[in-house]
């Protein structure tokens, strides 16, 4: 508005020394010298009179899980002379939207004044650090505007919401010395039946199969199958071919969902759990235990994005060098044809795998329309998928065919309940 007026006003000087030295008219010459004045003390007040303005943002929480909402406020205020004109904006970071309230005001500022906005805003998963406030202002005449960009800092994280899994029974070849879920394929104190020997001196009277030892003539005692603690890596495909399709996000965000839940499970349980993000680069959480660790484990997945490397295009260049020997490993992954080959190796070098698999094909269903086309082509890919898992059941991967419609935590466990 200010360069506009300062334009007109421009543009009314040069018409007036025009016509007075075109027509030789002093007086029409003379009338340009208020304009001329007046032009040079506008810009002149202007320039030696800049806006003096702070602004401050706040958030309502600075941890969110998915879908739920976040309350912001940004505060300006002046601390120099009354601004006629203050026009204030908040710059959202991508992923975020407004859904209600406004981000953007118009206001007339005096000394020592604020202008505040207030709205509510929608996050998808992610780690964010909210940009600068924008302000533009104009000066008391109008000619000049000020354009600024001012530092607010704000961090948000947005974290996978996922399910309580229970029933999930790992064996992996080798475990730790702590207790936990593992079965580790020794006897010792547990709570599944591992054998049965003869009564030696020492041994607890309530171990004792009474029954066994009528028939034999002899104690007989039921050794249970020690259960220990175990090193997992839970590995999330973040490979951009793997997600492919209008709802590629989506599908990432169930996959970030699943491998969440596996994590928090699995820490549950007792076990070490470790993160890797395969895809772009090698994005490697180191094993721990805990609560603060499962708060690393989580903000970690919460920043995972789809990318694209030609290094780690396979499945086979997984970096086995961070994956203890004999470990197990849990794979979140949609998976593409000739993935299932890279799990068998997997499996052959000793390593325990279990693979969650989200089904693309019940997710895009619904938006692909109908007509027989449409039913040929969920057929193939139907036939083809089941094909994979006949394969990685053959290489012993145990995978999981998540319908991402329905809920994880009773298709996990009717699963695994299975696999046992």
């Amino acid at each position: 508005m200010g360069i506009h007026k300062g334009r007109a006003e421009f543009l009314l000087l040069a018409v007036l020394l025009g016509l007075g030295l075109g027509l030789r008219q002093p007086a029409l010459a003379f009338l340009a010298l208020p304009v001329a004045v007046h032009l040079v003390g506008a810009f002149a007040l202007a320039a030696g009179d800049s806006p003096r303005l702070s602004a401050k943002r706040t958030l309502s929480a600075f941890r969110l899980w998915e879908g739920e909402t976040v309350e912001v406020t940004v505060i300006v205020e002046n601390r120099g002379r009354r601004v006629e004109v203050v026009h204030v904006q908040d710059l959202l970071p991508s992923g975020a939207e407004r859904v209600d309230g406004q981000a953007e005001r118009v206001a007339e500022l005096g000394a020592g004044a604020q202008v505040s906005l207030q709205y509510v805003a929608q996050v998808r998963r992610g780690l964010y650090s909210f940009p600068a406030v924008r302000i533009a202002a104009q000066d008391l005449l109008g000619y000049a505007t000020w354009h600024t960009d001012t530092p607010c800092p704000a961090s948000l994280a947005v974290l996978p919401r996922f399910e309580r899994l229970s029933g999930i029974s790992i064996a992996p070849r080798r475990t730790l010395p702590q207790a936990g879920t593992a079965r580790s394929r020794r006897s010792g104190s547990g709570i599944e039946f591992f054998g049965a020997r003869e009564y030696r001196p020492g041994d607890d009277i309530r171990r004792v199969n009474w029954k066994a030892s009528a028939r034999v003539d002899e104690l007989v005692v039921v050794e249970l199958e020690e259960e220990r603690a175990a090193d997992v890596a839970v590995v999330l495909d973040v490979r951009d071919r793997a997600y492919q399709g209008p709802h590629s996000l989506d599908l990432l965000d169930h996959a970030a969902r699943g491998a969440a839940g596996l994590c928090q499970a699995f820490l549950s349980q007792g076990h070490r759990v470790a993160l890797l993000m395969y895809g772009v680069y090698v994005d490697w959480a180191c094993p721990g235990y805990g609560h603060r660790h499962a708060e690393r484990l989580l903000r970690e997945l919460a920043r995972a994005k789809p990318g694209t490397s030609e290094v780690f295009s396979g499945l086979g260049r997984l970096p086995t060098a961070l994956l203890r020997p004999g470990s197990q490993v849990a794979l979140v992954s949609p998976l593409i044809l000739g993935d299932e080959e890279d799990l068998g190796m997997l499996t052959a070098r000793g390593y325990r795998v279990m693979a969650l698999v989200p089904d693309v094909a019940t997710m895009e269903r619904g938006s692909l329309g109908e007509g027989p086309e449409v039913e040929l082509a969920v057929r193939i890919l139907g036939l083809e998928r089941w094909a994979m898992l006949q394969r990685l059941h053959a290489a012993r991967a145990n995978p999981l065919l998540w319908d991402v419609r329905y809920p994880l935590a009773p298709q996990a466990k009717a699963a695994w309940r299975r696999a046992r």
